[in-house]
């Protein structure tokens, strides 16, 4: 098994290396940069000041010298500084943003799996059933939904009509004069919106996968032979059959995993929210390098890491997974 690992995370370099050399190659491919950007929103700008620009930022030197010095500082786990007007260091920017779409995406994730498990497992169990029926027409109707026209109709209903919940940023004006519980009551109300918007696609998504997943396996010949002993249902059900079940979710899982950080552009537009999705799209928008490759740099390392924790969580999961493992 350690091997097995060490062979992965060896394997993660070069595969991590491409990345960033696509992604280099395919960001500086877009028309414009930045200087011509900021050169173009003052008129007395002219192309001496764009070449000092250029010069500034090294955007004259060729490409294959460009990525060589990002490199050499992101080895030294130094993402540069922003091209933006605050010109901040790119860490500092995506830590500032962090902490809200991992909070947001953790709980839409938390939600999906309370309630796509047991609504997949009950609809394998009782298939055919005027219950399970029902409930695919509920994940249908929640896969033909679009996001953004839920987010506005449920802001107009429990922000403005009902004026339950805050419809915009991620806490309110008196955030700062509250008390410790006043500060996390009033976050946990501007994020129950987002994250119920966020998770509504996803649960319709993995209850269908547990339910065809359960379906299969509750055929197999091992259920059967549990049931034949006389174990109870909810044993063999939970037991036995849902462990293997989720298999293939743990795929899913993993693969969300860069998911967490990268935010929505839409939803966190819709709610105001500063999140990642935001920050990657304005820096794209603004030619910002630095913040773009940060960003992409980021969620690489975590889709390859998701990967590697879902053949670790199918080996816990199966044992002839560990035992293939093992002997590799």
């Amino acid at each position: 098994m350690l091997i097995y690992l060490a062979k992965r995370l060896l394997w993660m370099i070069p595969v991590l290396l491409g990345i960033t050399i696509i992604s280099f190659g395919v960001m500086h491919l877009a028309p414009g940069d930045v200087t011509t950007l900021e050169t173009s929103l003052n008129p007395e700008s002219g192309q001496e000041a764009r070449e000092q620009l250029r010069e500034a930022y090294n955007l004259d030197e060729p490409l294959h010298v460009q990525y060589g010095l990002w490199l050499k500082r992101v080895v030294a786990l130094d993402f540069g500084e922003s091209f933006g007007s605050d010109n901040r260091p790119v860490l500092e920017k995506i830590g500032d943003r962090l902490p809200v779409t991992l909070a947001i995406n953790i709980a839409s994730l938390l939600l999906i799996l309370a309630v796509a498990l047991p609504v997949g497992v009950i609809s394998a169990v009782r298939q055919n059933s005027l219950l399970d029926r029902s409930l695919t027409v509920i994940v249908f109707l929640a896969f033909a939904i679009p996001g953004f026209w839920l987010a506005l109709l449920l802001m107009v209903l429990f922000g403005v009509q009902l004026g339950w919940l805050p419809v915009s940023g991620i806490q309110g004006y008196e955030y700062e004069q509250l008390d410790l519980w006043g500060k996390l009551a009033d976050r946990a109300r501007h994020l129950v919106l987002p994250v119920v918007v966020s998770a509504f696609a996803g649960i319709a998504a993995f209850s269908r996968y547990v339910r065809s997943n359960m379906l299969e396996v509750i055929r197999q010949d091992y259920v059967l032979t549990a049931r034949a002993k006389g174990l109870p249902e909810g044993a063999v059900i939970y037991r036995h059959a849902l462990r293997n079940a989720l298999l293939p979710v743990i795929t899913l899982l993993g693969l969300s995993v860069p998911g967490l950080i990268g935010g929505s552009v839409i939803f966190e537009t819709i709610f105001g929210i500063p999140g990642m999705g935001q920050l990657f799209y304005n820096a794209v928008l603004m030619r910002d390098y630095p913040v773009v490759m940060g960003i992409l740099v980021i969620g690489a390392i975590l889709t390859l890491l998701g990967n590697l924790l879902a053949d670790l969580a199918y080996a816990w999961a199966d044992p002839r997974v560990r035992r293939g493992l093992a002997s590799s």
